[in-house]
């Protein structure tokens, strides 16, 4: 009954430490697992961020440009304004309607 006892317990002893051995290989997948399911969220994320980074320039340099381009149009005196106001009174006045009412005559 002691050698049957004794390979029960063997058995027994074997069979908790195949259980413990199973369960720390769980462990391990279930750690690496999760290793790859965080690193492929960095990977999206990394690739969110870089979407992110290109927009947010686009859209500063754009921003930037309307701002000078703003300035430029505000502190830019209007020559041609004053050009055309300056000449087109004289401009009507040389062409009267009379010098083609003679022509047809």
């Amino acid at each position: 009954m002691n050698t049957m006892n004794l390979d029960n317990l063997n058995e027994l002893v074997n069979t908790v430490k195949a259980s413990e051995a199973m369960g720390k290989a769980n462990e391990i997948l279930n750690v690496v697992k999760a290793g790859e399911i965080l690193k492929k969220k960095e990977e999206e994320e990394k690739k969110t961020n870089i979407v992110l980074i290109v927009c947010t320039i686009l859209v500063s340099a754009v921003a930037i440009a309307a701002i000078i381009y703003g300035l430029y149009c505000y502190f830019t005196p209007d020559y041609l304004d004053d050009f055309d106001d300056d000449y087109d009174d004289e401009f009507e006045d040389e062409f009267d309607d009379d010098f083609f009412e003679n022509e047809e005559d």
